[in-house]
């Protein structure tokens, strides 16, 4: 078993291998600013805090929120929709300080995981022995001897919008550490899933999915500049990993569902128009593509404004067009290819 120091030296290795091909890549793919500087912030907590401990240092950054507030949107609709002993509940666990995490913030998170976890358990019941992957220090918050955190409750929602697209090859566009990727393997069955990010995101969700499922055959992130050239190993892999101007590479209609979720809108105007554009290319026709983002995001490294209506959705047709449950200030859609 590798040690944390020899983990980090791998992970370390991989990030300078994908940095050094990302600079290779067309400007249209480069970061926006939002995006650089956020990676940059996660280079330095990696740096100083470790691979094995990301869920309490970059996690902040993706889907777990530490920094709320009583009257946030996700706390009213919360309290609102669960029994009032449930409240209470999540109010006498919230009071317990994580290492790497501020007293406020391990409050805040606490709380909010609590009331979360327990609206996921009340909407799917049948949920009985899903427990979070221990890699990466997830924060201590057990439901039972169960692990449990925002991003479990959160990725079993969406997975249960998104599932009856689960089949065949699926492919993720901004998957983070890979949240959605681990849920959507222990509750549906699918061919291969494919992760698009950009580095540290990439590395971190590489080395997760490793971690998480030993045993699975994993396509590692490298430079290619066919598909030919690795197309029998990404067919046989059960988790690919790549970078977005790789994804340039695979096949017109090879994909089965595409999932983007909360991350197009915080790109420049013409990169959200050239990746929707691609993931009408691969989603094959009666593939499905499920999107989930802010209604209205303001991006103010970027100057612009993404609304809800400023994703150009056609040659699909609209299953659901919605308000999620919990983050009532965005939208999920789930269309299908015409």
């Amino acid at each position: 078993m590798m040690t944390d120091v020899q983990k980090n030296l791998d992970f370390a290795q991989v990030l300078e291998k994908m940095n050094a091909e990302m600079i290779n890549a067309p400007d249209l793919i480069q970061p926006s600013k939002f995006w650089q500087d956020l990676s940059q912030k996660h280079g330095r907590r990696l740096a100083a805090s470790g691979i094995e401990n990301f869920r309490r240092t970059l996690a902040k950054d993706y889907f777990t929120w530490m920094r709320i507030l009583p009257w946030d949107s996700q706390i009213r609709f919360l309290i609102r929709n669960l029994p009032k002993r449930e409240v209470g509940k999540a109010v006498f666990g919230a009071f317990k300080k994580h290492e790497h995490i501020g007293l406020a913030e391990s409050i805040a998170m606490n709380f909010l995981s609590r009331l979360l976890w327990s609206y996921t358990k009340q909407e799917y019941p049948e949920i009985t022995d899903l427990s979070e992957c221990s890699f990466g220090n997830p924060p201590a918050v057990f439901d039972g001897k169960h692990l449990v955190s925002q991003d479990l409750a959160n990725s079993l929602l969406e997975f249960h919008s998104y599932r009856e697209g689960v089949k065949g090859i699926i492919c993720e566009l901004g998957g983070g550490y890979g949240r959605n990727a681990y849920v959507t393997a222990t509750q549906g069955d699918f061919a291969s899933y494919t992760l698009v990010d950009i580095p540290p995101a990439l590395g971190v969700a590489q080395a997760f999915i490793e971690n998480a499922f030993p045993n699975a055959k994993i396509f590692r992130f490298r430079p290619f500049t066919s598909y030919l050239e690795v197309s029998d190993e990404i067919r046989d892999a059960k988790f690919v990993f790549l970078l977005p101007h790789q994804m340039s590479l695979l096949p017109t209609g090879s994909v089965d569902l595409f999932l983007n979720i909360s991350s197009l809108h915080e790109m420049r105007r013409d990169q959200v128009n050239y990746y929707v554009s691609e993931i009408r290319r691969l989603t094959k026709i009666g593939g499905h593509f499920y999107l989930k983002a802010w209604a209205v995001s303001n991006n103010v490294d970027e100057e612009v404004t993404i609304c809800s209506q400023d994703y150009d959705l056609s040659g699909f047709e609209e299953v659901y067009w919605r308000t999620p449950k919990v983050q009532t200030r965005f939208f999920e859609t789930l269309q299908k290819r015409e």
